[in-house]
């Protein structure tokens, strides 16, 4: 199991090294986070990082745990220095957010808990993708590519494999796959 607390540590360096260039930009002025989005993933990173914790996930999951933190960063430059518009689906996010915490929390259905997580969590990347798509160089492309190099390694260091552990993580890896490839083409045809 040493090898899986080696990969785990990998995954948070990565998680680390890989917001690095998102703050330094931020702090330029050229990446301009989505508030609301930060918001909803600072939410559902930590739900999801608790819920992997409980189930047994262990150095799989280190990485959530450091992303709250950096979520919780993002978001205070986000409502600072961001992008602010917010939409219909922008609620919804929230308000499933606010559902996967009581089913967490207050019910203890944890598959259900998860699920809302990663529909939230879907729900909240349409803001990233919105913007990406209309405005493709204001998110650092090599996070999103970092962040799915950084997942992949998680799902291997999942001292238990099974849906509470790794459903989050295959969803993470689609999500940052699908950013990347949106910024890469919208960029190609501007």
């Amino acid at each position: 199991m040493f090898y899986k607390q080696i990969l785990g540590g990998v995954a948070v360096l990565l998680a680390i090294i890989s917001y690095i260039p998102y703050i330094k930009d931020t702090l330029k002025g050229k990446t301009k986070p989505h508030a609301f989005s930060w918001l909803i993933w600072f939410i559902l990173t930590g739900i999801g990082f608790f819920i992997q914790m409980e189930s047994g996930a262990g150095a799989g999951a280190w990485f959530n745990g450091v992303m709250f933190f950096i979520c919780g960063f993002i978001m205070v430059f986000g409502f600072i220095k961001g992008r602010k518009e917010i939409v219909f689906v922008d609620w919804i996010s929230l308000i499933l957010a606010f559902i996967a915490m009581y089913f967490w929390i207050v019910v203890q259905e944890l598959t259900l808990s998860i699920i809302l997580v990663i529909l939230a969590d879907a729900f909240g990347l349409i803001p990233t993708i919105r913007k990406s798509f209309v405005h493709p160089y204001s998110e650092t492309m090599e996070t999103y590519a970092i962040n799915s190099l950084r997942v992949v390694i998680a799902v291997f260091a999942l001292e238990k494999f099974s849906f509470l552990t790794a459903s989050y993580h295959i969803y993470m890896i689609g999500a940052n796959i699908v950013v990347v490839g949106i910024l890469l083409l919208r960029r190609k045809r501007i």
